[in-house]
């Protein structure tokens, strides 16, 4: 994995910086509204693509944030996604899927949604 370094000698270079990924939201209530956030950072530059899947097919209607920069120069940003999963949705294969030019391959994590019969908090 790349990291970004900044080197003060009159000149600054600047190495890509792979983008690490977490989902901290895996399980839902039925029948209730439900987001789940797909975090990204430490990545530069500040090209990045995020998607959101289900059993392999692209979820078009998440909401994205606008990369923030941090200190170090990286950047982070949020891809939500929001929906209201009934019973039937248990099970179904959700993947966060970040395409960076700092990785050889997309780097994806995913989970099997787990829907309860009544609202779950938080998730963190």
């Amino acid at each position: 994995m790349a990291d970004f370094f900044r080197v003060t000698l009159g000149i600054s270079f600047l190495v890509p910086a792979a983008p690490r990924v977490s989902v901290p939201q895996r399980s839902a209530g039925a029948d209730t509204a439900s987001s789940f956030p797909c975090h990204v950072w430490g990545f530069y530059p500040q090209d990045v693509t995020v998607t959101w899947l289900r059993d392999g097919r692209v979820l078009t209607d998440a909401t994205r944030s606008a990369p923030q920069r941090n200190p170090d120069g990286t950047f982070n940003l949020t891809l939500t996604y929001t929906f209201t999963p009934t019973t039937s949705d248990s099970g179904s294969i959700f993947s966060c899927q970040v395409t960076h030019s700092a990785l050889a391959q997309p780097l994806r994590e995913e989970f099997p949604l787990d829907v309860t019969g009544e609202g779950v908090l938080g998730g963190y």
